[in-house]
């Protein structure tokens, strides 16, 4: 299953600057699992992160890769059970959140970007 994640031209420009030629961008579901996730669940809802790394920094437990128009992005494979196939990243505008989508609704309306750059 290929998995495809569309962002929204707000949401690229949000992004975009903090991106470097040797950024990778971790999709990250926020369980407290690995060495990029910090907060783990502490509600019942889901909690995903754009988290951004060098390209040389490990990232062994983010075992799938998401197409997305702005450059490949990767998740652990088992926080895909809250995504789809077809998702989608916008801008909410008036408080400038990232709310990520998908035909069934909201999955997480306030995705942040954690840079956990060495």
């Amino acid at each position: 299953m290929t998995r495809h994640l569309t962002l929204s031209p707000e949401a690229i420009a949000k992004i975009k600057p903090q991106l470097t030629d040797h950024t990778r961008i971790l999709l990250s579901y926020d369980d407290g699992v690995g060495p990029y996730s910090h907060h783990g669940l502490v509600a019942l809802q889901v909690s995903f992160q754009l988290v951004l790394i060098n390209d040389s920094q490990p990232y062994d437990d983010y075992d799938e890769e998401i197409e997305t128009n702005l450059q490949p992005m990767y998740i652990k494979s088992y926080s895909g059970r809250f995504l789809s196939d077809q998702m989608t990243l916008k801008l909410q505008p008036k408080y400038q959140t990232m709310v990520l989508a998908d035909e069934g609704g909201e999955i997480d309306q306030n995705v942040e970007i954690v840079s956990e750059r060495n």
